[in-house]
């Protein structure tokens, strides 16, 4: 697949009898280059000979500077899993994010950013690709860094990967992965009813289209905070602002809308 600029998505691509690649529905010229394995000369408006096309290096052709960027990088990204303890028995994300960097840095987009952005832009991207309860507020707090900032070259690297078709990204996040965790955070010992309740008031959120345009921690928040208080258990409003990262105006606006649907007007017995 080949991103199109003028169609905004990525297409298959038509090749060409001179070995150009056009897009499908608009005919762009996408690649001009001709591959040969020998040399070939063309002159110019002079009457000049020059070499006709470019160099294109193997696969297997990587300098060592180059080796030692993924290296370096890798064992970055490999510390910052640890530090946010990701798959502690498994480094199948951080492997993902090593490729995920490997593109990246071949087509140039390492050039200009800082590395522990496109690194940990890069370790978002696998924990979403492999459904891990992860926010990208984790990663900013964890490299000190603004989370909009890292925000930003998150975006960018999906464009650059061909993630985001017509500015808008695959998929939306599912937040009943994040539940868990966040229940773990809020309740030491845990409590398996009150994870029970608050996936299914944001299943409930989901039929009643609270999910669309929204945040998922937000409507996490507000499910956490509404099934603990069924449950008996006492949390405050500040804990849960605490726990998953949003502002009081953001829990309260969830918690009015969720009670303005028909689910809130439920008990438990109902």
């Amino acid at each position: 697949m080949v991103f199109c600029s003028s169609c905004s998505r990525s297409v298959a691509g038509e090749r060409l009898n001179d070995g150009a690649l056009c897009c499908n529905f608009c005919g762009k010229v996408l690649e001009e280059y001709n591959y040969a394995s020998e040399p070939q000369f063309v002159k110019d408006s002079a009457g000049q000979s020059k070499l006709s096309g470019n160099f294109v290096k193997s696969v297997q052709d990587i300098s060592d500077s180059r080796r030692r960027t993924l290296d370096k990088a890798f064992d970055n990204m490999n510390s910052l899993r640890i530090q946010l303890e990701i798959d502690a028995y498994s480094d199948e994300v951080v492997l993902i994010a090593r490729r995920f960097y490997e593109i990246g840095l071949e087509r140039n987009f390492t050039r200009g950013r800082r590395s522990e952005l496109v690194e940990a832009a890069c370790l978002y991207l696998a924990c979403r690709q492999k459904r891990k309860p992860f926010l990208l507020i984790d990663f900013s707090n964890s490299i000190s860094v603004n989370v909009y900032e890292l925000g930003s070259v998150y975006l960018q690297l999906c464009y650059v990967l061909y993630l985001a078709d017509t500015k808008d990204l695959p998929k939306l996040v599912d937040p009943s992965i994040f539940i868990h965790k966040f229940t773990n955070t809020l309740i030491p010992e845990g409590n398996d009813e009150v994870v029970k309740s608050a996936r299914d008031i944001l299943a409930s959120m989901k039929r009643d289209w609270m999910q669309t345009g929204r945040k998922p921690s937000g409507l996490c928040g507000a499910a956490l905070y509404i099934s603990a208080l069924s449950h008996g258990v006492k949390v405050s409003k500040s804990k849960i602002i605490e726990v998953v990262h949003i502002c009081e105006a953001t829990l309260s606006k969830r918690l009015i809308e969720f009670e303005n649907t028909d689910s809130g007007a439920l008990t438990l017995i109902s």
